[in-house]
């Protein structure tokens, strides 16, 4: 689910953004001007809020290499333009999945089952670029409350574990005003928990309203039988994947 939080277009202007997500093809192509030209003419009709004014993304390519063209996140999830974005998957030394419990209060997919953090790469104020480790880190400690400074006395391997390639992934509702493209290269990471990293969680800034503890069956199951947010669906069955394949070799 997800809950529409700007104001909402007339059919004209609907069509047009439609046009426009279709054309622009993730934006690869826009150069700064374009995108500053497409934010002055949307703006106005959408409104949007202080949270969506105040975060810079830059466009990517399907690699994950950006452009270097920088706007405000309400144009990229208006028109389908390709950002970067991490997942984060933790698990306890006893093999448990560690799941967050997403706000309600959240815009899109409230109140859902996701990974243990999740979370878009913004751009640095002075327009440079936040590497994807370094961003993994930023949401871990925004959402959780984990710092990486203490990252050998909460994580078993003391440091994050890359999983993978950044994938591509596109989710859309052209059924809300205004519509939503989110198209994102996400990167996964992952890593297992030590006690002193679970009772030193805190939910810091209203992304998560809770922890989740599973088995690796039941986050399976939840992945067939639950409605989950969209970086839980793809990037799940990736940490889980990792996680057997590992505890294969490791034997």
């Amino acid at each position: 689910m997800i809950m529409p939080i700007n104001s909402p277009l007339k059919c004209d202007d609907l069509r047009e953004v439609t046009r426009l997500f279709y054309s622009l093809k993730r934006g690869g192509s826009l150069a700064q001007d374009d995108l500053e030209e497409l934010v002055r003419y949307w703006e106005p009709k959408i409104l949007p809020n202080s949270k969506d004014r105040s975060e810079n993304f830059v466009i990517c390519l399907p690699d994950a290499s950006t452009t270097g063209v920088v706007g405000p996140r309400w144009i990229f999830h208006l028109l389908g333009l390709r950002h970067r974005a991490v997942e984060i998957g933790f698990h306890t030394e006893s093999g448990l999945i560690v799941l967050q419990h997403r706000s309600p209060m959240k815009s899109d997919w409230p109140d859902m089952p996701d990974m243990a953090v999740a979370g878009h790469i913004p751009q640095r104020e002075d327009g440079s670029d936040i590497f994807f480790e370094e961003g993994a880190w930023k949401e871990i400690e925004e959402e959780i409350g984990l710092s990486v400074t203490e990252a050998s006395s909460y994580l078993v391997e003391g440091q994050l574990q890359l999983i993978g390639c950044p994938y591509n992934s596109l989710d859309m509702n052209e059924l809300r005003n205004p519509p939503y493209y989110n198209a994102e290269v996400r990167q996964i990471f992952g890593g297992t928990l030590t006690g002193a990293a679970l009772s030193n969680m805190r939910f810091t800034d209203n992304e998560a309203s809770g922890i989740m503890l599973v088995t690796p069956e039941t986050a399976w199951d939840m992945l067939a039988r639950h409605e989950i947010a969209s970086g839980m669906r793809y990037s799940l069955p990736r940490y889980l994947d990792w996680m057997e394949n590992r505890a294969r070799s490791n034997q």
